[in-house]
């Protein structure tokens, strides 16, 4: 008996779908079974892939700005929340 793992493949179906109501194209990222990023891209032409990547691109400097906002709000709060408590400990001194 062999222990032969089934690997998933995006089924070409489902990319022609996507690209049926993509209206110009579409970028897919996901992970294989693998764990490894994959991307399928399709566009109708250069300008809709400039277009597309363009937005993609500011689309991922927004998520980042997010993030960096958030992580910097957590190390406020994480500072705060140690001088309180630092602040508690000497008024109980």
């Amino acid at each position: 008996m062999t222990n032969k793992k089934k690997t998933f493949k995006i089924p070409d179906s489902l990319l022609k779908q996507i690209d049926e109501c993509s209206f110009g194209g579409y970028v897919l990222f996901n992970f294989s079974a693998n764990g490894e990023p994959q991307v399928f891209t399709k566009f109708d032409n250069q300008i809709n892939a400039m277009a597309l990547l363009y937005y993609i691109n500011n689309w991922s400097q927004s998520v980042d700005q997010l993030n960096l906002e958030a992580t910097t709000d957590l190390i406020v709060r994480k500072n705060l929340e140690i001088e309180d408590e630092e602040d508690d400990s000497d008024e109980n001194h």
